[in-house]
């Protein structure tokens, strides 16, 4: 189950994903795929699975195709490291380009060592869509507009009754901002607490759902 939230005259989806679904402008948001993480660890020794970038794509284009989305917004950090550019990872990443269209907001990952020439387009900085804007990084508080943005990697502990503790990633729901986990399967993630959401509004995702955390 996806959750509604409206905002600045629009409404988008949080998805189970991980993802934000726009419908009227048919377009699909996610943030930080960290592609080539694994292929990045392998080069420095370390025993990482392979297969992680493929199946980030994977389940990326299917959200795509389930949607019927027009247009991919990745907010930042498509990239892990230039260890992790293999030959195969992007060609992957061409070929999943000409599939959907795709948009880079480049994040501190992608600024040094994006490859230029995949059919994708990039923007610096923050891109405009009219009501909403995209960015990697959150912006600061009180910052006019809404915008969608990444790079936190947020998740928080969920604490059970007997004492034991889960941890979920979770989209976050500033006045200003929406930051969405991160969408890569290695990415790790950052446990917030109390402090650190000074009144944001929190959405867990379940394994087939998102819910709402109460404040």
């Amino acid at each position: 189950m996806s959750l509604p939230l409206d905002v600045a005259g629009e409404t988008l989806w949080l998805l189970p994903d991980g993802a934000v679904w726009w419908p009227a402008a048919r377009t699909l948001f996610a943030a930080d795929l960290h592609l080539g993480k694994g292929a990045a660890f392998r080069a420095q020794g370390q025993p990482v699975p392979a297969g992680s970038s493929a199946r980030t794509l994977a389940r990326l284009e299917g959200l795509v195709t389930r949607h019927g989305a027009e247009r991919l917004i990745v907010l930042g950090d498509f990239w892990h490291g230039a260890d992790g550019l293999t030959a195969a990872l992007l060609d992957d990443v061409a070929a999943f380009a000409r599939r959907v269209p795709t948009v880079l907001v480049l994040g501190n990952h992608d600024r040094r060592i994006h490859p230029p020439a995949l059919p994708l387009q990039t923007v610096s900085g923050v891109l405009s869509l009219g009501p909403l804007a995209a960015a990697h990084e959150p912006p600061p508080h009180g910052a006019p507009g809404f915008t969608l943005a990444g790079h936190l990697h947020p998740a928080v502990s969920l604490r059970g009754r007997a004492g034991d503790r889960l941890r979920r990633p979770c989209f976050v729901r500033h006045p200003h901002a929406l930051v969405l986990p991160a969408f890569g399967g290695l990415t790790g993630a950052l446990t917030l607490r109390p402090r650190d959401l000074m009144g944001a509004h929190v959405a867990v995702l379940g394994d087939d759902s998102v819910h709402w955390l109460p404040r």
